[in-house]
């Protein structure tokens, strides 16, 4: 936790001169967003947080892995550091990407989040997919299913990965024909992959922010 302090202070610091040097007034410099970190510690949580927010940043993030050793999203400590960060900033959750821990976080009060899993799912064969019109329905419950596309079953399938995904796989190509790609090895399944996941992360977020949650 100090040594977050003092790197946070040094950055702002830092941070502070670039934006004088280069002239940026108040609607032109980026956003600085600080860390907050201290483990399974409540009280090093709210140390480090309390110190973050007296050198003041533009927002906040959850440090430290989100996850338990068996994979469980630790939401008691999640929802713990969003207690301590005022509710006028933005919070980020640090490394949460799987879809039903987005949605978890996002009822805390989680706006912003990064992940590797939805492109690196695609690469390997695991897409994604809406159970529900994530347009019009929200998203409770099972609302959303792995795809192994490796799977036999998709040979000769002729549906799309899913039914409520608007995104240009998914309006042009089949299940068989993704297959198909896959097993090939060919290079334009993870890129078509890719495209898919991205979509699905978008439109959750688009459902959240339809729904008011987060604000």
């Amino acid at each position: 936790v100090r040594r977050t302090v003092a790197w946070a202070q040094r950055c702002k610091t830092e941070f502070e001169r670039i934006v004088a040097q280069k002239g940026l007034g108040e609607g032109e410099r980026p956003y600085l967003i600080a860390v907050v970190q201290g483990g399974n510690s409540h009280a090093l949580r709210r140390e480090c947080a309390e110190a973050l927010l007296a050198i003041g940043f533009d927002g906040y993030g959850y440090g430290g892995w989100p996850l338990d050793g068996e994979g469980n999203l630790l939401t008691e400590m999640l929802a713990h550091t969003r207690q301590l960060i005022p509710h006028n900033f933005t919070l980020h959750a640090l490394g949460v990407g799987h879809p039903a821990n987005v949605v978890a976080c996002a009822h805390m009060g989680y706006e912003i989040f990064d992940s590797t899993m939805p492109t690196r799912d695609a690469r390997h064969g695991r897409l994604l997919a809406f159970t529900v019109n994530p347009k019009t329905t929200p998203l409770q419950g099972n609302w959303f299913e792995y795809v192994y596309i490796k799977d036999k079953k998709h040979i000769k399938n002729g549906r799309p990965v899913s039914p409520y995904c608007d995104c240009p796989v998914c309006l042009r190509y089949s299940l068989g024909y993704l297959h198909h790609l896959f097993k090939l090895n060919d290079s334009l399944f993870p890129r078509l992959a890719t495209m898919h996941n991205l979509r699905f992360m978008t439109l959750m977020m688009e459902n959240l922010r339809r729904e008011g949650i987060g604000d």
